[in-house]
């Protein structure tokens, strides 16, 4: 590797650590080897049990113009492993290309603006000159590989770019478990690195997947038990439960405990929603109507809000766009206090941007893997399902 190049790669990652502490100590937690046969200047393989970051020295020399396009490219990398993208997407897929700009997209947005841009990366002009193709910002990866999907499949012959390809991420494929624990290894390692330090310039929404990633998950049900109060109103007797004083006397009756906070759930039914999501959904809900004590009244929202009567009859219509304003608005109408009512959100995420109007504060998102919530100001607690 000429000095030159050597030279061009120590100080990207030293320009890195100083600009965004935390993509760089990412970086720094790979193992780094360099391939002259890398079609890629830089790309992240699974091998030896360990994550590694190749290099490509004669790319990099061609590609980039001086350190700071490196540290970005470096970056750019480092936020491929926060969003797990390496794990996510090691599966061979038929529509590889759409995989390559899709999360290509979605970290992009993320590089610190300190640092130069990469030269032809993939921006969302970039897709709007290819495809004409106007897609939202700061959307999970899977939302616009679906978009520019839809948007292709009709005419393969599309010119592509003939930019970066991901396909060494398949080196994970044959052993997922051990390179996703690898991978969530190397994050928080990084974190821990930049605890005392700080990490640099990193966005809100890094921060958010960030803490996804490392912080210890609680099951969804055991989030919203914890959010019912917990000095019940009352105790009423019922045959449905064992008495707990003498269990073994069926004869007498057990207890079912009233909490003092509703619960009202409202289901996404808009155009949006698959019908495998709406199925979950609904799954979901019968087990929170059967699991936890409390009132609890069910609705459909998209841009109208329709109460479902009972949970087992209810058919699915799809509908058509999302407004999430619409429930709150619809709580207040319905003479809901905001201090005694817990809202359980089942949606896809996917709705306005601008900020919710609303005194209620105990909401709780559920959200499919790999789902982001719209809303620019997200409030109460986003729950992966």
């Amino acid at each position: 590797m000429k000095l030159e190049t050597n030279n061009l790669i120590i100080d990207g990652i030293k320009t890195l650590l100083d600009v965004s502490p935390l993509y760089g100590n990412i970086v720094m937690h790979l193992v780094r080897e360099i391939d002259y046969n890398e079609p890629n200047p830089l790309t992240l393989r699974w091998q030896h049990h360990q994550w590694y970051l190749v290099i490509n020295p004669e790319l990099v020399a061609i590609r980039f113009r001086n350190h700071n396009q490196v540290a970005a490219a470096l970056s750019h990398e480092a936020l491929h492993i926060i969003w797990q993208h390496p794990i996510r997407y090691a599966e061979i897929r038929q529509n590889n290309k759409m995989v390559d700009l899709g999360t290509d997209l979605a970290v992009n947005q993320y590089l610190p603006n300190d640092l130069d841009t990469i030269p032809d990366a993939i921006t969302f002009q970039t897709i709007n000159e290819l495809y004409h193709l106007k897609l939202p910002e700061y959307q999970d990866s899977a939302t616009y590989i679906t978009l520019l999907s839809e948007a292709t499949k009709n005419n393969q012959k599309e010119n592509q770019p003939n930019r970066s390809s991901h396909v060494s991420w398949t080196t994970a494929n044959e052993s997922l478990d051990e390179a996703k624990a690898a991978l969530k290894s190397v994050i928080k390692k990084a974190t821990e690195d930049t605890k005392y330090f700080g990490r640099g310039e990193v966005a809100s929404q890094v921060v958010q997947q960030l803490n996804e990633v490392i912080l210890p998950k609680r099951h969804w049900k055991s989030l919203l038990r914890m959010g019912l109060s917990q000095t019940p109103d009352k105790k009423n007797p019922s045959r449905a439960r064992f008495n707990r004083r003498q269990a073994y006397r069926l004869d007498l009756l057990g207890e079912i405990r009233q909490y003092s906070v509703s619960i009202v759930i409202f289901i996404d039914n808009s155009a949006s929603i698959s019908n495998r999501q709406a199925s979950e959904f609904l799954a979901n809900v019968r087990q929170i109507t059967k699991q936890i004590d409390a009132r609890i009244r069910i609705f459909s929202f998209d841009t109208q809000v329709h109460e479902v009567k009972n949970i087992k009859l209810w058919q699915r219509h799809a509908g058509g766009g999302t407004t999430f304003q619409i429930i709150f608005d619809t709580l207040i109408l319905l003479k809901y206090s905001p201090l005694e009512t817990m809202v359980v959100i089942l949606t896809d995420g996917d709705g306005e941007k601008s900020i919710i109007q609303t005194k209620f504060k105990q909401v709780y998102w559920l959200l499919p893997a790999g789902k982001k919530l719209s809303i620019l100001a997200p409030f109460g607690k986003v729950i992966t399902l």
